[in-house]
């Protein structure tokens, strides 16, 4: 995970040393000597040291932080200071360091303040808190459960940003099953959850194969982001995934329309789910429309998807262009196969012959006897009685393609003495 930046660090810092000297701020504004000693007191503080530590304070909002450390390392080098003032001073050096990024220090001054347990609970939880969060945006996750397990332990009512953090935090152990009940705590409590809270919380039920939930939070990341397009691409994997294809291709064509699905992975899936729901002709032409567009990249995959709309549209000629160009970019012979059957279908016996032949290059070995017996039927057609012989020859100890080889051998046969029997009677008459 990456470091948090530094402002979101210098926020915490902020945040929380206000925390440190609320009572504090009076001081400033009344300028009352009597309610800067109400303060003092109700934090355990001198009133030097609370004086001390609001001018630290200020100079820290301005970001003067070697001046503000210079007020502070000289109220630690003061005689006779109660634990109370150094656990404040301890607390308010780490805020310093939290703002210089210097978060080994912070974490070493915070450890310190709770170590003297002189301050209100409230103050101690906010520390630990803060430990937690420096602890994730460094990366130590095994430090930042530790801590923030000992929050948990102390907070009676934890917020949903505990619960977020902790889930947060879980998740980048992998411990997938133990951040489910945390990330949900942390959406059933906020009105609004964040983007980031739905996204963590699809992750981990992604990784749960809980994909009901995953659905849920993906509903509610293209309510709350409908301009991002990966929420309804992954929204639509998941209907498909749950059987609801029909709510899939809704998702899929809602976001076409609104002009979010412009890749090429994007539109494969939209195609294959029209395809799926039984509507070739919308297949067809997304992938016609698309590939022309150069949205979809004329790959193999993408004209043997073409093909296989057309063909279920009943549109075979239309198919033939797509299975022979992808034919040709295929690694297998697949599409040559197909094509040739259609040539087949068709009776075009020399096209026929030609896609075979460019199937059996490329075929595997369990397809080479099935092939072997299309290329003599095509021949046969073609009155290539030798050639089609051999094919057959070839395809005589195939499994699946042998007996039928077997039988166009006979067929072969008999035709060859059909076409002999006048040339024999001839010769016997003397003609």
């Amino acid at each position: 995970m990456k470091r948090m930046d530094r402002l979101s660090l210098a926020g915490i810092a902020f945040a929380l040393c206000f925390s440190l000297v609320a009572g504090l701020a009076g001081i400033a504004v009344s300028k009352e000597k009597e309610k800067a000693e109400d303060s003092a007191r109700k934090y355990g503080l001198g009133q030097v040291v609370a004086e001390r530590l609001l001018d630290a304070y200020g100079l820290l909002e301005e970001e003067k932080y070697d001046e503000a450390l210079a007020i502070i390392d000289g109220l630690a080098k003061r005689r006779r200071l109660k634990d109370p003032e150094r656990a404040q001073i301890h607390r308010f050096r780490a805020y310093i360091h939290v703002s210089r990024e210097q978060n080994d220090l912070a974490i070493a001054e915070f450890e310190k303040s709770l170590a003297l347990h002189a301050m209100e609970p409230a103050a101690e939880q906010v520390m630990l808190y803060s430990m937690a969060q420096i602890y994730t945006g460094e990366g130590q996750f095994d430090r930042a459960l530790d801590v923030i397990d000992r929050w948990f332990a102390a907070e009676e009512n934890p917020k949903a940003d505990a619960w977020f953090l902790k889930a947060m935090i879980l998740v980048q152990q992998e411990k997938f099953a133990e951040a489910a009940a945390p990330v949900s705590r942390a959406i059933e409590l906020s009105p609004q959850p964040k983007e980031s809270w739905l996204t963590l919380y699809g992750v981990v039920f992604s990784q749960l194969k809980d994909y009901a939930k995953v659905e849920v939070a993906l509903e509610r990341l293209v309510e709350l982001a409908p301009g991002k397009p990966q929420y309804w691409v992954q929204l639509a994997a998941v209907q498909h995934h749950l059987g609801q294809d029909d709510e899939a291709l809704a998702t899929m064509q809602i976001a076409r329309q609104a002009g979010l699905i412009q890749g090429d992975k994007e539109i494969r899936q939209l195609a294959s789910l029209l395809f799926l729901r039984q509507q070739p002709f919308e297949c067809a032409k997304v992938m016609e429309q698309s590939m022309a567009a150069g949205q979809v990249q004329a790959d193999a995959e993408a004209y043997r998807l073409l093909s296989s709309c057309f063909v279920a549209a009943r549109e075979s000629e239309k198919a033939l262009a797509p299975l022979a160009k992808g034919g040709e970019l295929a690694a297998d012979g697949d599409m040559y196969v197909m094509l040739g059957q259609m040539y087949l279908q068709r009776e075009e016996h020399g096209p026929a012959i030609e896609a075979l032949e460019n199937a059996l290059a490329k075929a595997r070995p369990e397809q080479r006897g099935s092939i072997h017996l299309m290329l003599g039927i095509a021949k046969l057609g073609d009155e290539q009685l030798d050639a089609a012989e051999q094919s057959f020859k070839m395809a005589v100890d195939d499994a699946k393609a042998g007996r039928a080889a077997e039988s166009y051998l006979k067929f072969l046969e008999s035709k060859r003495s059909l076409a002999a029997q006048p040339r024999l009677a001839s010769s016997a008459t003397g003609g």
